[in-house]
């Protein structure tokens, strides 16, 4: 028995297909929404912002720059004013009377730097004031007989020495009395009074 080749017995066919909306603008609309908000912010803080930075920083780079060449244009004759300073500092000391500048240089170099911190010193032509830093009350005592040896000294005061013990740290100010020859120092003077 042989069976014959079966065939489906549905004659009709169903066309009807249901419409599928492909932009549901529920789901869509606040995608989209959020997409545009997201591109925007990179925009503005990934590029906008850091571009305006950048250019930021170069004019000041610029304005900088410009400060730095007139500074270095205003101060291109420094080493010759310099000179001339100290040429007529030694001139001046020289004929008033007063200390070489170069000598009281090499005193506290000497005499002090070694042994303290030196804050500031100052140099008028018979006087140098020292402000020192970092040496204990025994220090500015060695400091104070060394300086006395010298010939260039004819006295030392000694101001505001300040420590609780003995070992500790002081700050100290140092008022050093240069020998100079007074009489043509007052010879100055007295050419300059009358």
């Amino acid at each position: 028995m042989q069976r014959g080749k079966i065939y489906p017995s549905k004659t009709t066919l169903n066309l009807a297909q249901r419409e599928r909306n492909p932009l549901n603008l529920g789901v869509t609309l606040p995608t989209m929404i959020l997409l545009v908000i997201a591109v925007a912010a990179f925009s503005k803080f990934g590029v906008v912002d850091r571009l305006h930075a950048v250019s930021t920083a170069d004019a000041q780079a610029v304005q900088q720059e410009l400060l730095v060449s007139q500074v270095q244009e205003k101060t291109a004759d420094y080493e010759q004013v310099l000179e001339k300073y100290q040429s007529e500092s030694l001139r001046k000391n020289a004929s008033t009377g007063g200390a070489d500048p170069m000598e009281c240089l090499k005193l506290v170099e000497t005499n002090l730097l070694d042994k303290s911190q030196v804050s500031s010193f100052t140099i008028a032509s018979d006087t140098i004031t020292v402000k020192l830093s970092g040496v204990t009350l025994n220090d500015i005592s060695a400091i104070y007989q060394q300086l006395m040896k010298s010939d260039l000294v004819s006295g030392v005061q000694v101001y505001n020495a300040a420590s609780s013990q003995k070992s500790e740290k002081a700050t100290a100010a140092m008022t050093i009395t240069l020998a100079v020859d007074k009489s043509a120092q007052s010879g100055t003077d007295k050419g300059a009074a009358s």
